[in-house]
């Protein structure tokens, strides 16, 4: 009882002081919902027994797991004040229904795919792991036929985001972070302009071509920097219980699922292995977009549920994030993700030269590597269904 109560203490004990600081904590802190369930049974025995210690220990853990998923099952209101005016005037203003998928790029079922894009009738659809396959069947399709803007139908690029769109885009830029291409474009919604960033990230493994940390180390800035309205969708390879997922909340940005309280809904594995389910696709809004739903799809033949997420614009503002928030959060993650940002292409944590824990979170990466290299590769290394 006392070591397994010793393993979960040490575990809770990493999250505390150095958070996803290697690739195998990462993947450790995906499964946070799961990995302490053993603390409950370890503190009812100790009470039970009245061994007073395990019981202090495990009531610890206990409280920390407690704490760390409670913003699952809470409202993120951050920005109520904003969004709350525009319930008044929803009748007046457009919702904008936005589709995200990874739809796995040996997928053959692009048939059943079409139908869940006709029935639920997104204005933008932005996919992931886009199989060349598919490319023809999309262009005849008459179900997309009205989606004819987007570049869907250009020249086919492995890891490129797909969009396609029935409202015009005044701008389309595909950038490479790291080995990937991050799609940045611009919705027109009437007299307003609605900026979208859709991203498909590396895995948290010791993969040559994995680079999640300088996948983010780079990404992040960019997010920072990008203009309002803003919605970042895509698969993140990371869950609300990453550094990621946090850094983006201080930055200035909500999780459209903890906005409708849905924050422990899941879309990866989908049911295609007996790993427990996670989220690791992920929907933020700035303050200036509000969130009126979200739901996820069925996603056939894919290892990850497609988001449907329904949106509005409050105000149209075009301003940055991090300005208007408490203690300036976003001008605090750019210093910590600066220009002179030097990350470990092997894996792990934020390794930063000039933010302020650029030092101490290379060192523990370079420690906690050399021993978690291998375990990471059998214990934490994903089934190869693609990528997820």
């Amino acid at each position: 009882m006392w070591a397994l109560t010793g393993v979960l203490a040490t575990i809770t004990l990493l999250r505390i002081v150095c958070h996803d600081a290697c690739n195998a904590f990462i993947c450790l802190n995906a499964f946070t919902r799961y990995i302490y369930l053993p603390a409950y049974v370890c503190l009812i025995v100790a009470a039970r027994r009245r061994l007073r210690w395990l019981a202090i220990v495990n009531l610890a853990i206990v409280g920390c797991h407690i704490f760390w998923l409670a913003p699952d099952f809470m409202r993120d209101r951050r920005f109520a004040s904003t969004t709350t005016d525009v319930a008044e005037d929803d009748s007046k203003r457009t919702t904008v229904r936005i589709l995200f998928a990874n739809v796995w790029y040996r997928n053959p079922d692009f048939t059943a795919f079409l139908q869940e894009i006709e029935r639920t009738n997104p204005d933008v659809i932005v996919l992931a792991e886009f199989p060349f396959a598919w490319r023809e069947p999309f262009r005849d399709s008459p179900i997309m036929a009205k989606y004819r803007y987007g570049h869907g139908y250009k020249p086919w690029r492995s890891e490129q985001m797909v969009v396609y769109s029935r409202l015009p885009l005044r701008a389309e830029i595909e950038r490479a972070v790291t080995d990937r291409l991050v799609h940045f474009f611009d919705v027109a919604i009437g007299d307003q302009t609605l900026h979208l960033i859709g991203l498909h990230s590396p895995r948290p493994t010791y993969l040559r071509n994995d680079d999640y940390a300088g996948f983010w180390s780079e990404l992040t800035p960019l997010i920072l920097e990008a203009r309002h309205p803003l919605i970042v969708i895509g698969d993140f390879n990371a869950t609300q219980n990453s550094r990621v997922y946090k850094d983006l909340k201080i930055g200035g940005l909500r999780s459209a699922h903890e906005d409708r309280g849905r924050g422990y809904v899941t879309t990866w594995p989908n049911g295609w292995s007996l790993i427990p389910p996670i989220r690791i696709d992920q929907a933020f809004l700035s303050a200036d977009v509000t969130c009126q739903d979200i739901t996820e799809g069925i996603g056939t033949g894919s290892d990850h549920k497609p988001l449907i997420l329904d949106v509005q614009i409050v105000a149209q503002s075009d301003r940055k994030l991090g300005k208007d928030l408490p203690g300036n959060g976003g001008r605090e993650l750019r210093e910590a993700f600066g220009t002179g940002c030097q990350h470990n292409r092997l894996g792990g944590a934020f390794c930063t030269a000039t933010g302020p824990f650029g030092d101490r979170k290379f060192l523990i990466d370079k420690l906690l590597r050399l021993f978690t290299a291998q375990l990471s590769k059998a214990v934490f290394q994903l089934p190869p269904a693609g990528y997820p």
